[in-house]
């Protein structure tokens, strides 16, 4: 004689388990389907925020090449009483030109002018980071940064 109560089967000689029929496990096709798509979304949005967010990060190795370049030419202009063509090459400075690394491609100095140019690889993004250095009537020294890396936020 089997008994039915409550999930359970109960025989005499044994009592098994079993599942109600209306009892269902597991995702549904719709639910992981739906999971899928938001994170395709969420992605979406965020691949391209990190790629430009690296690519920020790896161009301030290219300015912090250009600014120690510019700390060095900038104690040189004092010494030098404003002469702009007496700091516009490396040996003036008493500097190493900086090594190309994988983020820096290179940092030139104009002749004449003494401006500093900064430029990325490709890895990080190419851009250009320029210093346009300039006296004041009252003879104090200022930077002018300009360069494709402003108009890209990158610096």
């Amino acid at each position: 004689m089997l008994i039915a109560t409550m999930g359970l089967r109960i025989n005499p000689t044994r009592i098994v388990f079993f599942k109600p029929r209306n009892f269902i496990t597991g995702f549904s096709l719709l639910e992981l389907l739906l999971v899928v798509a938001l994170i395709g979304i969420l992605a979406a949005f965020a691949v391209p925020t990190y790629q430009k967010y690296l690519q920020q990060t790896r161009f301030l190795e290219v300015v912090q090449h250009t600014q120690a370049v510019r700390i060095s030419q900038a104690a040189c202009l004092m010494a030098a009483g404003q002469n702009l063509t007496a700091c516009d090459s490396y040996p003036d400075l008493a500097l190493q030109a900086p090594v190309a690394t994988a983020n820096t491609a290179q940092v030139t100095i104009s002749l004449t002018k003494a401006i500093i140019t900064g430029t990325g690889t490709s890895s990080a993004g190419g851009f250009t980071y320029i210093l346009t250095p300039s006296f004041n009537a009252a003879g104090q020294l200022s930077y002018t940064v300009s360069g494709t890396c402003v108009a890209a936020a990158a610096c």
